[in-house]
């Protein structure tokens, strides 16, 4: 979490997931070459079936980007004095920016995941927990997880 002012915090998503999320179609598309091309070298398939094979593995990655990929945030910006949080997405959305009383809990795991009335939103949880763990607790319902005391 990176502090710009006493009462502004920011959190980023780590710059090897926002490549993921920015070029993923890239990425499927050099999977789906790549598997099609070692299943021809190597298996001795015929292109049809090593293309078939190809898409067996990487189909359910587009389902789980589909699924999961739209709440993922690169940036949020938690403004503590203007009670204000803004998520920052890497497609179309642009900035979107909410009241700290929209946000009905944060699920404080691996990942950050502010549950809104419409959406859920998810970051990276920084390395630094226990900073932004005491931050957030004074103005948010966290949720710590399935093993959590109560």
């Amino acid at each position: 979490m990176n502090e710009i002012n006493t009462k502004i915090y920011t959190i980023f998503m780590p710059g090897e997931e926002r490549y993921f999320f920015k070029y993923f179609h890239l990425l499927g598309l050099a999977a789906m070459i790549t598997f099609t091309i070692l299943g021809v070298i190597y298996s001795g398939m015929s292109a049809e079936e090593s293309f078939i094979q190809a898409l067996v593995f990487v189909v359910p990655l587009y389902f789980v980007y589909f699924v999961f990929g739209k709440r993922f945030a690169r940036q949020v910006t938690l403004d503590f004095d203007a009670k204000k949080i803004s998520f920052i997405f890497h497609d179309q959305r642009g900035i979107v920016v909410k009241d700290f009383a929209e946000v009905k809990k944060i699920h404080f795991q691996y990942y950050l995941t502010f549950v809104l009335e419409d959406a859920k939103v998810m970051v990276k949880r920084p390395p630094d927990k226990k900073e932004v763990f005491k931050k957030l607790n004074a103005d948010f319902i966290l949720h710590r997880g399935i093993f959590a005391a109560p």
